[in-house]
């Protein structure tokens, strides 16, 4: 094993990464041990190796740093307990290293049953710069938790924004692209962006049915191997029916009593098993819940309201004839808000009147944003009414209404300033 440890080092080394893109995170190498946690396929491997590459450009040597992925088939059969082969096995590589500070980057590292006591015993000889990833938030968070306490540092990632998109399309624009004839291509990348996501490897696709193709490939990987294998389970049927309403009711309120309702005449389930399976996948972060604004915080998750980590899944289960395209929009700009790092609730009164996000800085709601495919007639009503509903109850004078593509409009409602405007736009102020 030791032997296969050397090669893998060695062959990492040698490897060139003079084209990785670089994201908005960053790492710090501090005291505390990097945490980085996020689906699968949103990119935490290549962030890594742009880190990496940072970290050569400042003028550290290549030789103190050791990168594994534990991923790698070829160690696939590790146990906790013959960890350190792979420090003895870097010394023995590197022995003028012995006294030096040496960075650590571990991939996938909770594929390894009791990693966290490996990381804590090397976390205390202090001579060690460590960063860890992860696909299951609540794996890391426990074993953390336990061991590693007030020793982390961690960083939540996710598919590429819009933003990140854009460049990573090497798509360049200014203020003025409304005016140009770039906007084609913006309106044409929006779409695509609003369809298929964020993971950086559909983005670099054409092909739709590829697109799809790579998609149904990842959420097998997260089905069998994040959820099924890790978790021992055993009802897989069950999963994937559980997997299925997920991608064809996002962005909708959501209670695990009222799946149970809706499908007990055709399965026998058990609430537990059930509860535990929507757990599963929030541990891996194919799903998140948005809470319903409360002051009182034991309120805010007696309901909630269920978004999916990437839009392009929600392709896998588009049948003719199906319009969805409302759903993609809401959940869109919520993982747009997830990945600024802000904090949401959804609102609704006692009249039933809804706003789709309320936004809070420093415990302070600063927004209130509506989504809706377009307004019309028929809609504009309620859209407003439930706009001005969390408007009036946390006094702020202006709101948003975001579309798909109905043009930039100012209204004035009871005194409330009511910006209506397209997608595109939004992404390219806000994201």
């Amino acid at each position: 094993m030791k032997d296969k440890i050397k090669r893998i080092i060695l062959e990492w080394q040698e490897k060139k990464h003079d084209h990785v893109f670089s994201r908005k995170y960053s790492c710090r190498y501090s005291e505390e041990v990097n945490t980085v946690i996020g689906v699968r396929r949103s990119g935490k491997t290549y962030f890594i190796f742009s880190q990496i590459r940072q970290l050569t450009r400042e003028g550290v040597d290549p030789s103190l740093i050791l990168y594994i992925n534990f991923d790698d088939e070829r160690i696939s059969g590790i146990q906790s307990d013959h960890l350190d082969l792979i420090i003895d096995a870097y010394f023995e590589l590197y022995p003028e290293n012995i006294n030096r500070d040496i960075y650590l980057f571990f991939d996938e590292i909770q594929n390894i049953e009791n990693w966290h006591l490996f990381i804590k015993r090397l976390y205390e000889q202090k001579r060690f710069k460590i960063t860890i990833t992860g696909s299951s938030s609540k794996l890391l968070a426990r074993e953390i938790a336990t061991e590693l306490r007030g020793r982390t540092c961690s960083l939540f990632f996710y598919p590429l924004s819009f933003r990140e998109f854009l460049a990573f399309k090497q798509f360049t624009f200014n203020k003025n692209i409304e005016y140009s004839t770039k906007r084609f291509q913006l309106i044409k990348y929006v779409n695509e962006f609003l369809n298929y996501g964020g993971f950086p490897r559909i983005c670099l696709v054409s092909s739709d049915d590829m697109k799809k193709e790579i998609l149904k490939d990842y959420l097998d990987m997260i089905i069998y191997k994040d959820v099924i294998d890790r978790y021992d389970i055993r009802n897989i049927h069950l999963l994937k029916i559980i997997i299925q309403y997920l991608l064809s009711n996002c962005a909708s309120e959501f209670s695990i009593n009222s799946f149970i309702k809706k499908f007990k005449n055709e399965y026998k389930l058990n609430k537990e098993t059930v509860f535990n399976y929507f757990s599963y996948l929030e541990d891996v972060g194919f799903i998140h819940y948005l809470p319903r604004f409360s002051y009182k915080m034991h309120q805010r998750y007696l309901t909630k309201k269920l978004y999916i980590a990437d839009n392009g899944f929600a392709q896998l289960f588009v049948f003719r004839g199906m319009e969805i395209s409302g759903r993609l929009l809401e959940n869109l700009v919520f993982t747009e808000l997830l990945k600024s790092s802000q904090q949401v609730f959804y609102f609704k009164n006692e009249k039933s009147h809804e706003c789709d996000f309320i936004v809070s800085k420093n415990q302070t709601i600063i927004n209130a944003i509506q989504v809706t495919h377009s307004i019309s007639n028929k809609n504009k009503d309620r859209e407003i009414r439930g706009l001005l509903a969390a408007l009036k109850a946390f006094n702020l004078k202006k709101g948003t209404i975001i579309t798909i593509a109905d043009e930039p409009l100012q209204l004035i409602e009871d005194d409330f300033e009511i910006s209506i405007i397209p997608l595109w736009k939004y992404l390219l102020t806000e994201a």
